[in-house]
């Protein structure tokens, strides 16, 4: 065993450089890990941009769940929702949907967030963070908040994170306005919305494609096979990796590579067992 002095040697000895990247790379992966638990979509090799239109897609949404669960009533529409007939309505210029606007960007703060990854995945599993609709307002502003601090940490160009957020906020904010007068102002989106509302109002469930958040579809940083936490993505992917190698395993190519292992594997064991009298060495091929 060598000295520990001398193994000291060996690690001053490595690149700063290297131990740098290591530790960056650890980082990276601990703040995606972070990000995926509250948005599985989240590809495993995201980037800061991801994270942020993630975020801007959790308001976008919420903006639209908030619309069906209460601007139905607040605003006043036309009894005709042709094109043509909100077009001339102009409802987006109407007193009541500048007051519904406002009151949902109230409901908005963004600004850096104290939460953790477990505080985070059980703000979104509270029953009190989303109805049939989906998320409340504020629960979306704060997961997007963990968000934008998370993408502001995977950001080599970002330094200054009160900017970073005045930045996005005002992002976040634009989204939510141009969701909800796109709501008004297309035939479907408004439809959407006033089935979603009418249906949940009376017990019968939301429209399809509209059920709410996946408030249990948590991805884990792993997602092996034996992880509870996996999404049904990983939990498919493991599937069809496994089918692939049974099939591999029946075919005449992986018959005869599995024999020759097999036979690689009992000359070895006899090479190594001589000394217990298991029998001769097998011969190997002749070297020429």
């Amino acid at each position: 065993m060598k000295p520990i002095d001398s193994i000291r040697g060996r690690l001053s000895a490595v690149p700063e450089a290297v131990r740098q990247r290591t530790d960056s790379s650890s980082a990276r992966a601990r703040l995606l890990a972070d990000a995926r638990a509250v948005v599985p979509d989240l590809p495993r090799d995201a980037d800061s941009g991801h994270l942020v239109r993630a975020a801007r897609r959790l308001v976008r949404r919420a903006a639209q769940d908030e619309f069906a669960r209460e601007g139905v009533a607040q605003v006043r529409l036309p009894e005709v929702r042709g094109r043509t007939e909100l077009r001339r309505a102009d409802v987006p210029g109407e007193a009541s949907f500048h007051a519904f606007v406002e009151d949902m960007l109230l409901a908005l703060d963004f600004a850096p967030s104290p939460l953790e990854r477990d505080d985070a995945v059980e703000l979104r599993r509270a029953p009190t963070s989303s109805d049939q609709y989906g998320l409340s307002p504020e629960v979306a502003a704060d997961l997007a908040s963990y968000l934008l601090g998370k993408a502001f940490e995977l950001d080599p160009e970002a330094h200054d994170l009160e900017a970073f957020f005045a930045e996005h906020a005002e992002q976040l904010r634009d989204d939510v306005r141009g969701a909800l007068v796109r709501q008004v102002r297309v035939p479907l989106e408004l439809k959407v919305a006033l089935d979603r509302h009418e249906l949940i109002e009376n017990g019968q469930g939301p429209v399809a494609g509209f059920d709410g958040p996946d408030v249990e579809g948590f991805a884990s940083p792993t997602g092996g096979p034996g992880d509870e936490d996996a999404t049904e993505e990983e939990r498919r992917s493991f599937a069809q990796r496994a089918q692939a190698a049974f099939e591999f395993a029946q075919s005449e190519a992986g018959r005869t590579a599995f024999s020759m292992l097999r036979t690689g594997a009992e000359k070895a064991y006899w090479k190594y067992g001589q000394g217990e009298s298991r029998g001769p060495t097998p011969k190997g091929p002749s070297k020429r």
